[in-house]
């Protein structure tokens, strides 16, 4: 999957503009988390089209970098998140990013070597 991480202005209705675009392009965001600090907001965002959804972005004029990431099962006990991130650590992997996707039991992880993580963790492609 395709992440898209913005940097806006972390003021009332930042978000919302982005939000509102993207669903007036008819697209569905399936996962995002935001984060403001000294003046700006950091989302992080999985759309359904991220060819439609990078167009709108661009079209916002709002600054954005586009990363591969992972969205995982985790198992519902204590030890779920810590089974996947123990996979991998054991596989040379560094989490870059990591946040609960819509769904029960669900992580979205930006990891930098990709193709490690999902041989690790046994995620298809």
């Amino acid at each position: 999957m395709k992440e898209f991480q913005l940097t806006v202005r972390n003021q009332p209705g930042s978000f919302a503009k982005v939000a509102a675009a993207l669903a007036s392009a008819g697209i569905n965001v399936e996962v995002a988390a935001g984060m403001g600090s000294r003046g700006e907001g950091l989302i992080r965002l999985v759309a359904d089209e991220p060819e439609k959804a990078r167009q709108v972005l661009r079209s916002l004029d709002v600054s954005f970098e586009e990363k591969d990431v992972l969205v995982v099962d985790i198992a519902s006990h204590p030890r779920g998140l810590a089974d996947v991130l123990d996979l991998l650590a054991a596989a040379d992997v560094n989490v870059e990013s990591v946040y609960a996707a819509v769904g029960r039991h669900k992580l979205v992880l930006a990891v930098d070597k990709i193709e490690q993580a999902r041989q690790a963790l046994q995620v298809r492609s």
